[in-house]
């Protein structure tokens, strides 16, 4: 990716000479300096070509789009594992730090980016069965064990997901960035799909904000919201399977936010702390049913309240963030942004921060644990097929 000139989110990569015919692949270009980006792992049958376009979805001949190297990599073999990291905050490392130049830049300008994705996330943080190291040091080191994607968006619901373009580019969530599942980086190769969804759906964000400034919501109201955000959630995870038909499919959960046992001052009273676990709790138990129900499409769910006992917010160490204020780099909420749901202000004009009640660098370690110490993975992961 070169250093200048390239600027789309959403540039088209068309690779030729695979087996069954073209793939794609869309990347955000927009790195600022010139590093290696891998476009995947291809069986090719013919001469391998990459082509890239300069027409994108959300095209306005304002962008750039630039081309520097490619390099093909030959592998003796099939990839045991092919890894595709999607869904919202929970995933992309919100609140770890550390963010990917493309998906942490240029607050206030059409081009803003803020998905957020961190070296620290807790996908790149599992050590998969039969591996020494963690996905992130294979991908890193372009290790031929392994092929890994990582699509994932903070603020990203479940409709921004799914296949098909948004009525408006430029929205929280998805940005100027392609739909993930329409992101190319899903295919029949894909071994193990690692994902959490459906808590912008729910409105969650929302739920902490009304419990500050006026009161819960009533419990019916949130867990219907709750309920919508699950029904959406399998339109997500059926298109995901369809598209990656050989993929074990890992929904992982949300952790409850705040201590049972330890009290600390943040700005949700302890009674409201109770009322938020408690949809969290909820919202787990739909989740897991919503798995069960999908068990033949390879979808399982994983749930991190274990590893989290001792690191919410209120414990030591906290593995969640509570109140932080912004702004924490370019993608985040500043000061004098709109007051809405997405940002709200907790004294004078100062916004918080898209990291606050998300998990910080303790608490994305205890995620990868919760998904390492749930059992087995299926066949298709363990053994690729």
């Amino acid at each position: 990716m070169p250093d200048t000139g390239a600027h789309t989110q959403q540039a088209r990569y068309v690779i030729k000479g695979v087996a069954g015919g073209d793939r794609h692949r869309y990347v955000n270009t927009h790195y600022g300096n010139n590093t290696w980006v891998e476009l995947g792992v291809y069986r090719f049958t013919g001469t391998p070509r990459v082509v890239l376009t300069n027409t994108t979805d959300d095209g306005t001949a304002d962008d750039d789009v630039a081309w520097d190297a490619v390099a093909f990599q030959p592998l003796s073999a099939k990839l045991k594992h092919m890894v595709v990291a999607m869904g919202d905050s929970y995933t992309s490392g919100e609140g770890a730090g550390s963010y990917s130049p493309e998906s942490d830049r240029d607050h206030g300008d059409s081009d803003w980016n803020a998905c957020r994705r961190s070296p620290n996330a807790w996908p790149r943080k599992v050590t998969l069965p039969g591996q020494t190291k963690s996905i992130g040091a294979l991908a890193d080191s372009f290790d031929p064990a392994l092929g890994f994607q990582f699509t994932a968006c903070s603020g990203a619901k479940t409709w921004q997901m799914t296949q098909g373009d948004p009525n408006a580019w430029g929205l929280d969530g998805n940005f100027h960035e392609k739909t993930q599942i329409d992101s190319g980086a899903l295919s029949e190769d894909t071994t193990l799909v690692l994902l959490t969804i459906g808590g912008e759906d729910s409105r969650f964000d929302n739920k902490i904000q009304r419990c500050v400034l006026e009161g819960c919501p009533f419990e019916a109201s949130m867990k219907a919201d709750i309920d919508n955000a699950v029904a959406e959630t399998r339109t997500v995870l059926e298109q995901i399977h369809a598209v990656a038909p050989n993929a074990t499919i890992s929904l992982v959960g949300y952790p409850l936010l705040f201590s049972r046992t330890q009290t600390c001052s943040t700005l949700v009273s302890a009674s409201q702390r109770v009322i938020l676990n408690d949809m969290a709790e909820y919202f787990e138990s739909k989740q897991r049913e919503l798995a069960l129900s999908m068990s033949a499409s390879n979808v399982r769910y994983r749930s991190p309240q274990a590893a989290f006992e001792g690191k919410r917010i209120c414990a030591s160490p906290e593995g969640i963030n509570g109140v932080v204020a912004g702004p924490n780099g370019d993608g985040d909420f500043h000061h004098g942004d709109k007051n809405t749901q997405l940002c709200w202000w907790f004294t004078g004009d100062t916004c918080l921060s898209r990291e606050s009640y998300h998990p910080n660098q303790t608490g994305t370690s205890a995620y990868a644990q919760a998904f390492m110490t749930a059992g087995p993975l299926s066949a298709a992961t363990r053994q690729g097929r």
